[in-house]
C-alpha cells in the first residue's frame, strides 16, 4: 500500500485548491440569471411640464455600490416624436423601488439621475398637440447599456446590463400626496350631462383647512389628472411646506380637470359625450359661445359644494379659486356669477374678454379680493382686450384690494436654464402662470413690490393666505 507522505503537506494542497476555489468564484462574472434586469421611469414636475429624470434598474441581485458611479452607464432613449438622444447621467446610487436613495448596503435598484431642460424634448413626459388641444403622454424608450464592472452583495461581478423596459408609464412620486384620481358627474338643465375627474390633496392635520380650487388651462384638459394635470404647471408644489407654511393649519386643494376645456359652450350630446380636448366642432356662433357661457360651470360648483360636505374642517371663510388660461376665465365667471362665495380670487392669464363683463359685474365684484397675473407679451390672451382694462375697471369702481402683476416676460429664475448666449431661459409670454406657482415676488401694476408682516416681498399667496371673507357655501 502506497503512503500518502507528510500529511501536513496535502493539508496545504486542500486549502491551497479552496482558496483559488473560492478565488475563482468572487471574480467570475455573475449568471445570466442575475443579470436579467429592467427599469422604470420616473417623472418629475418642472416649470414646462413634467420631465423624465430618472430611470431605476432592477437588477435580479442585491448590489453592492461599489464602483457605481455616473459613468457607470450610458443612457439614451427617443420619444414618440424624438429620435434617439444622449442623456447625461449626473449620479448614479443605490435605491429603492420608487428611486430613493437608500442607506443599505446593498439594493436590488439602482437609479440613475439625468439632466432635463426646458428645450431637451427628449425628456418630456408629455407633449402638447395643436390639433386635440390636450397634453398626450409621449410613448418612451431607454437604451441602457453598462460601461464599467459593478459587484453583488455576494461579490460576483456583474458586466453587459442592458436592461429591459418595465411599466410604459413613469412613476409620479410628488401626485403620491394626492387622492387617487376620482371621476363626478353633474346633470346641468341647459348643457346636459358634464363628466369630470378631479383629485386633491388635505394636509394631516386636525385643524381648520383653507381651501384652494385649481382650474387648469386647455392643455391639461381630458384624462390622466396627476401627469397631465397635477405635472403639467408644477401644481404639486402646493402641497408642500413651501406653500403651506402660509396658511394657519394649511390648505385643502381641489383639482377638478375637464373633459374638453372649461371655455367649451357645446352642449352636451350622443355624438360629442365622449369627446375630449378641442377635437370636437367648436361652437363658436351661439348665445352661450358670444357670452363665454361654460358648459362646465355648474359642474364645478357642485363638485366644491360636495367636497365641501365631505370635508367639514374647511373653513368657510378662507374658500379660494384661481386658475390660468382657461381656468382664470372660469374663476372669474363664477366669480361674477357667484361673488358671495369666494374669499379671493387668483386669475392668471385669464381668458374672459373684459366685453363680457358688465358694469354690474364690476360692481358686484369690487369688494372681493382678487390678484391678476399676465405677462404684457401673452402671445395668447392679449392682456390689452382681457385682464387690463377689467383691473382698470375695477380700480375705477372703488376696488380697494384688487392688485395686478403685469410681468414684461417669463423667464427662468432658477439660474439653472440658459439660452446660448447665457442668458436666462425665456418661455413663453402665455406661461405667467410661473410667477404665481414658483411663488416668486408680486408686484403691483406700478412696478412696486409690497412687503409681507416679515419684512419678505409679497407673493400671490403669501396675500393669498391673509384673505378672510365670509361666504355663502354650506
Amino acid at each position: 500500500m502506497r503512503k500518502m507522505g507528510n500529511p501536513l503537506i496535502w493539508i496545504s494542497i486542500v486549502l491551497m485548491l479552496i482558496c483559488g476555489i473560492q478565488f475563482l468564484t468572487t471574480t467570475k462574472p455573475a449568471k445570466a440569471e442575475l443579470q436579467r434586469s429592467q427599469y422604470t421611469m420616473v417623472a418629475h414636475a418642472y416649470d414646462w411640464g413634467p420631465a423624465i429624470d430618472q430611470v431605476v434598474i432592477r437588477v435580479g441581485t442585491p448590489m453592492k455600490a461599489e464602483n457605481l458611479s455616473k459613468d457607470s452607464f450610458k443612457v439614451s432613449n427617443s420619444n414618440t416624436y424624438v429620435e434617439s438622444t444622449p442623456r447625461e447621467v449626473t449620479k448614479a446610487f443605490l435605491s429603492d423601488a420608487k428611486g430613493n436613495p437608500t442607506d443599505s448596503a446593498s439594493s436590488l435598484f439602482i437609479t440613475l439621475d439625468m439632466t432635463v431642460g426646458p428645450t431637451l424634448n427628449a425628456a418630456r413626459a408629455v407633449a402638447y398637440q395643436n390639433d386635440s388641444g390636450l397634453s398626450i403622454k409621449t410613448k418612451i424608450q431607454f437604451d441602457i447599456q453598462q460601461q464599467q464592472p459593478l459587484y453583488t452583495a455576494q461579490g460576483d461581478k456583474i458586466e453587459n446590463l442592458n436592461p429591459v423596459q418595465g411599466p410604459a408609464d413613469p412613476l409620479t412620486p410628488q401626485a403620491d400626496k394626492f387622492s387617487p384620481e376620482r371621476q363626478f358627474t353633474y346633470q346641468d338643465k341647459h348643457f346636459g350631462a358634464q363628466y369630470m375627474n378631479y383629485t386633491s390633496f388635505s394636509p394631516a392635520n386636525k385643524q381648520k383647512h383653507a381651501l384652494v380650487i385649481w382650474l387648469h388651462g386647455a392643455g391639461q384638459g381630458g384624462q390622466d389628472n396627476n401627469l397631465v394635470g397635477l405635472y403639467g404647471t408644477n401644481l404639486v408644489d402646493l402641497a408642500t411646506n413651501k406653500f403651506q407654511k402660509y396658511f394657519d393649519g394649511g390648505f385643502d386643494i381641489l383639482v377638478p380637470q375637464a373633459r374638453t376645456y372649461w371655455m367649451d359652450t357645446n352642449k352636451t350630446t350622443v355624438g360629442n359625450a365622449n369627446v375630449q380636448g378641442g377635437l370636437g366642432v367648436k361652437d363658436t356662433t351661439s348665445e352661450d359661445a358670444i357670452k363665454q357661457n361654460s358648459r362646465y360651470e355648474n359642474a364645478v360648483k357642485a363638485l366644491i359644494q360636495s367636497y365641501l360636505t365631505s370635508h367639514p374642517n374647511i373653513d368657510r371663510d378662507r374658500i379660494y379659486i384661481g386658475g390660468c388660461s382657461n381656468g382664470g376665465y372660469l374663476a372669474m365667471k363664477m366669480l361674477i356669477d357667484d361673488p358671495d362665495k369666494y374669499s379671493a380670487v387668483f386669475p392668471i392669464c385669464e381668458g374672459l374678454l373684459d366685453k363680457n363683463v358688465s358694469d354690474e359685474d364690476i360692481q358686484s365684484i369690487k369688494n372681493t379680493p382678487i390678484w391678476f397675473t399676465q405677462s404684457a407679451n401673452d402671445p395668447v390672451l392679449d392682456p390689452q382686450i382681457y385682464t387690463i382694462p377689467t383691473y382698470k375697471r375695477l380700480i375705477a369702481a372703488g376696488a380697494k384690494n384688487t392688485h395686478f402683476t403685469l410681468l414684461n416676460g417669463v423667464y427662468d429664475k432658477t439660474g439653472n436654464y440658459k439660452d446660448d448666449n447665457g442668458q436666462p431661459h425665456e418661455y413663453s409670454g402665455h406661461f405667467s402662470w410661473l410667477n404665481v406657482l414658483d411663488d416668486y415676488p408680486a408686484t403691483e401694476f406700478d412696478g412696486t413690490q409690497t412687503k409681507n408682516s416679515d419684512g419678505t416681498d409679497t407673493t400671490v399667496f403669501s396675500w393669498l393666505s391673509q384673505q378672510k371673507k365670509s361666504t355663502s357655501w354650506k
